[in-house]
């Protein structure tokens, strides 16, 4: 059994429809789960379910083998850490930390060894009689971490802790976070909508879109390997073309690296193909070589950095007219391959041309 577990989550507002629609999840004890998605698709709404701050509709919330729903939220032991930092401005930063601490009537001796415990966590040793006025965002975000962290709880919430801290600064606030978290064990849904913070944070990212939980893997699967044409948009993975299932099994043979995840496994109707635009490419076709061999016209070429944009107009069957965009590093650009690509974009020649074995997803909607 999970440690935590969300199962058919629903919740409407007014008249805008339901913002979650039978949304679930399970997490394992000391895991750091990510949830990420647009603005709008209900992230800050499940934290606010989980914390008790909210009622779902329907559904069931599970901590430890225990049922949450009529729990009211001081008795939750969950500790939330806003977006705002939410601190108290008129108080020491030491009586902001023990605040919790207070009211779970702790004695004053072991709520100063917590305090000095939870400052020296978070870096801020020292600060005990400082104002909280008087803090930079990421002082302020760090004591906000320690003061949900003081009263060791058996979850934590954070709710875009990072959005207000300056760019700057937020890689490192990222690392020290989750250096925090792992020390302390702590079991944690971090909402983010920054796909490089999801990616770092998580052990596992759960993608949230239209009201559900759309894919949930570790961060380098859900990359590598997107499924849904909704997450790989998100990703901001172009090149997605919607194809019925006859021209999919023909593209099937074309595309040799996808076989085993091809479009055999979505049945009748419609796939999507995903060609990576971050690929290597290379003139001509080699015997027994692996990659995706096809024909077409170079239409542009976009110099940028490191990197070289190609606009590639496929005389593929069944793409065929169809425009891919490739993001080619430089280093990776021999000078007969910028030769062969400036020829082609001059209208002398149409390929053929072999793309990276691993550029083709399949994808399911």
């Amino acid at each position: 059994m999970a440690y935590l577990e969300v199962q058919d989550l629903w919740k409407s507002f007014g008249g805008t429809g339901a913002v979650l629609r039978g949304l679930g999840f399970a997490q394992e004890r000391g895991e750091i789960l990510c949830l990420l998605g647009a603005s709008g698709c209900g992230k800050t709404t499940v934290l606010h379910i989980l914390a008790g701050l909210m009622q779902a509709e329907s559904g069931r919330v599970r901590l430890g083998g225990r049922d949450q729903d009529g729990i009211p939220v001081h008795a939750r032991r969950i500790g939330y850490v806003f977006q705002d930092h939410v601190l108290f401005p008129h108080l020491s930063v030491r009586r902001n930390v023990e605040y919790g601490l207070r009211m779970l009537k702790w004695p004053s001796r072991q709520r100063d060894r917590r305090v000095h415990e939870m400052l020296e966590l978070v870096d801020l040793a020292g600060y005990e009689e400082r104002p909280v006025r008087g803090l930079s965002g990421g002082e302020s975000q760090r004591v906000a971490l320690a003061r949900s962290l003081a009263p060791a709880p058996d979850l934590l919430l954070l709710d875009e802790p990072l959005s207000s801290v300056d760019q700057r600064l937020r890689g490192d606030l990222v690392a020290e976070l989750r250096s925090v978290l792992e020390a302390q064990s702590i079991t944690a849904v971090y909402v983010t909508h920054d796909l490089e913070e999801a990616y770092f944070m998580g052990d596992r990212v759960a993608f949230l879109h239209g009201g559900r939980v759309n894919r949930i893997d570790a961060p380098s699967a859900l990359v590598a390997n997107p499924v849904t044409v909704a997450c790989a948009r998100y990703l901001g993975m172009g090149n997605i073309f919607a194809l019925d299932t006859s021209a999919g099994r023909r593209l099937k043979e074309w595309a040799t690296s996808s076989a085993d995840s091809g479009p055999d496994r979505f049945g009748i109707g419609t796939t999507h193909l995903l060609i990576r635009p971050q690929t290597e490419l290379r003139t001509g076709h080699r015997d027994g070589g692996q990659g995706l061999r096809c024909r077409g016209k170079v239409a542009a070429l976009r110099p940028k950095v490191n990197e070289i944009q190609v606009e590639l107009v496929l005389s593929q069957p069944d793409l065929e007219g169809t425009t891919i965009r490739l993001d080619l590093a430089r280093t990776g650009i021999s000078r007969a391959l910028q030769t062969d690509l400036e020829a082609s974009a001059a209208g002398s020649a149409a390929g053929p041309w072999t793309l990276d074995a691993n550029c083709v997803a399949w994808l399911t909607e």
